[in-house]
């Protein structure tokens, strides 16, 4: 694990303590506040709405803010791959966003506290699709306000407005209590300045220069982006069929030099056998994707969201620690070793737990995982494991669940 180690050893994992602090005498005093106003503030926000508002609130926390996010993205990737060294001061913010969304949605899972519109019978501008605390809207909008102060001052305190409005917008929707909306933001809080802290870049900076940690990370970003997608009612399947031709399009384009920044882009996240088909890794994973939802939909739908979960998680961590261990290697595999097996069986069986019983996640992320260590080639055709992983472990859930 020389890179990993070595990057370990040249940080000073106490700097960020004192930023932590701040936020946790934050958390203790707007918490508690929070949960004070919980029985209050509804009263009054029933007499603040208006048409006019409640079509306002509604467009800034079902769209504006996912737009926003899907630009921040956009961004990051076309500053990544101008880059001559494939870095960005914006990575760090897109790490914390996606980290503060999974630790809200297993923060809502573990407490699993109703809605406000639930227990006090009112009527929701937009109905919750899960449980209320902590909010993950404020989190992930207060994940990137320290990344963005550290970059630009001015633009940090714009955000603030907008993190401090979409909190404000929740409790308006009567989908949250004052509480959840203050844990949220201590959440993002906390996530958002361990991530673009000083310390933690310098540890970026060395992980990003390496192949397996980029595509690795796509990956993962990108497995759960279509779960929570798809989750939302924003992903279907028609959808990601046109991604697929409009990356086969791509794929084609950048190979002429005519389109040079293209293939620069695409070869950040390339493997060197994939020249001859640029951003393979991409689109066989859109594939697998795809195949999942198209044969486990409606009532099965859990199963289809738990195999790309094993996907996104359990073999993506796979192949990065596989890349970095260099001990244990498996007999029919050198390039693979128990390591990368044994932590990608656990986090992907973490990750699909949420959606399918813990026991059979942890059959379906066991075969399949080690199923991808096994070269699957017939003459010169060879099975990616990207189709290969969601498939199988969305048959095994089927049959167990």
């Amino acid at each position: 694990m020389n890179l990993i180690t070595d990057a370990l050893k040249h940080i000073n994992y106490r700097a960020p303590e004192r930023e932590f602090y701040y936020w946790l005498l934050l958390g203790m005093a707007f918490i508690p506040l929070g949960i004070w106003l919980d029985d209050q503030i509804f009263n009054h926000i029933m007499q603040w709405q208006t048409p006019f508002l409640n079509t306002v609130i509604v467009f800034l926390t079902e769209y504006f803010i996912y737009a926003l996010l899907g630009l921040f993205g956009a961004v990051t990737l076309f500053r990544v791959w101008h880059n001559e060294n494939n870095q960005s001061q914006l990575v760090p913010g897109c790490f914390a966003v996606l980290a503060t969304g999974i630790i809200a949605y297993v923060l809502k899972s573990y407490f699993a506290t109703p809605r406000p519109y639930l227990d006090l019978a009112l009527t929701p501008l937009v109905p919750g699709h899960s449980f209320s605390f902590p909010s993950g809207h404020t989190a992930v909008a207060f994940a990137l306000l320290i990344p963005l102060w550290r970059i630009n001052k001015w633009l940090g305190i714009s955000w603030f407005v907008f993190a401090v409005s979409v909190g404000f917008a929740r409790v308006y929707e009567l989908v949250h209590y004052p509480s959840d909306i203050a844990a949220g933001a201590i959440l993002g809080g906390v996530v958002g300045a361990t991530f673009s802290h000083s310390e933690s870049i310098k540890l970026f900076k060395v992980l990003w220069k390496q192949l397996e940690f980029r595509r690795q990370s796509f990956h993962f970003a990108c497995g759960f982006l279509c779960v929570f997608l798809h989750w939302a009612g924003a992903l279907r399947l028609r959808f990601i069929g046109v991604i697929l031709v409009a990356g086969l399009i791509l794929s084609l384009a950048s190979q002429y030099k005519q389109f040079p920044l293209l293939g620069k882009m695409l070869s950040s996240f390339d493997r060197p056998r994939d020249q001859d088909f640029p951003g393979r890794g991409a689109f066989y994973f859109c594939l697998g994707v795809f195949l999942t939802f198209m044969l486990f939909q409606k009532e099965q739908i859990n199963i289809a969201y738990a195999a790309i979960l094993i996907l996104a998680v359990g073999d993506s961590l796979n192949h990065l620690f596989a890349s970095q261990v260099y001990k244990y290697n498996l007999p029919w595999n050198r390039r693979k070793n128990i390591v990368g097996i044994i932590i990608g069986v656990s986090m992907g069986t973490l990750a699909a737990q949420f959606f399918v019983p813990i026991i059979p996640a942890l059959i379906a992320s066991t075969i399949a995982i080690t199923a991808e260590t096994v070269p699957w080639r017939i003459g010169r055709f060879y099975l990616d494991d990207n189709i290969l992983v969601p498939l199988l472990a969305g048959v095994i859930l089927w049959i167990l669940v």
